[in-house]
């Protein structure tokens, strides 16, 4: 039986069925008095959302078995970002639990969160028991996969989740098995964002107020970067082929940035376009 807006959901009600975990946190926000919103937690039998009173405190409210009521709070309010629940694809979350179970090889007692991960930075995560493995989502539902930063794809990935809309940057730099980005967001501070292999982008910011210049993060090619590194490595003859780290910023004295492929002993300068500079 469908649960017309404004009363409860029945108990034999499936969270995982499409719009229905939307519909149960509905029903929480308002049971909150719209309060802001601090985590959500969806199982296929149960929703809790934890919101921020008025005086500054995380309180827990809770649906299952057909009724919503208060919870003991395990979390503590110590500023954790609050977000909008409709920013997030979360309408289908069967079929984010069986993207979440093909990553992870697991669909145990899967259980969808959302809430802050790292400086201010929230995301949608499936965590399955008893393996307890997480999978990342971002909010419009698509997987972070665990990349290999070597191909090109992976490498474009990497760029979007660390880029993200700063048009200018001062530097990036790929190891084999992170991805960082430097953006300047003030006169004296950069921020520096990473994105690991296997996890989401943590952000740090870091107190500089050198004039270094930035350059159009348009310039850089996944496909250019990724054939170089094959390259890189390829030069030292050795096998397996050495780790490369592939470094791009605009050097001192210099208009346009460059890039530098370094693999033990071996280093390539190219410009952005791959062409090999003269030393």
């Amino acid at each position: 039986s469908q649960a017309s807006p404004g009363s409860a959901p029945d108990p034999a009600y499936d969270l995982t069925r499409p719009g229905r975990a939307r519909q149960v946190i509905g029903f929480l926000r308002h049971a909150s008095g719209d309060r802001p919103v601090l985590r959500i937690e969806v199982t296929a039998a149960a929703a809790n959302l934890t919101y921020l009173t008025e005086d500054d405190k995380a309180e827990t409210i809770g649906y299952a078995n057909g009724a919503i009521s208060h919870l003991d709070s395990t979390i503590k309010y110590i500023d954790q970002a609050r977000f909008d629940p409709d920013d997030f694809a979360f309408d289908d979350v069967a079929a984010l639990f069986e993207t979440a179970a093909e990553v992870s090889g697991s669909n145990q007692d899967q259980d969808l969160q959302i809430n802050e991960y790292d400086h201010g930075n929230v995301l949608m995560t499936v965590t399955t028991t008893p393996e307890s493995s997480t999978v990342f989502f971002r909010d419009d539902g698509s997987v972070i996969n665990e990349l290999d930063l070597t191909r090109a794809a992976d490498i474009a990935e990497a760029l979007a989740d660390t880029v993200q809309n700063s048009p200018q940057v001062l530097s990036v730099t790929i190891k084999a098995d992170a991805l960082s980005v430097r953006v300047r967001t003030d006169e004296a501070t950069v921020e520096e964002r990473t994105r690991r292999a296997g996890l989401p982008t943590i952000v740090s910011t870091i107190k500089n107020s050198d004039k270094n210049p930035s350059f159009d993060s348009s310039l850089i090619s996944p496909e250019t970067i990724a054939r170089l590194i094959a390259q890189t490595a390829g030069q030292g003859g050795r096998s397996p082929a050495p780790d490369v780290t592939v470094t791009i910023n605009v050097e001192s004295g210099r208009t346009e940035p460059l890039m530098r492929f370094q693999a033990g002993g071996t280093e390539i300068v190219t410009d952005m376009s791959g062409a090999v500079q003269e030393k």
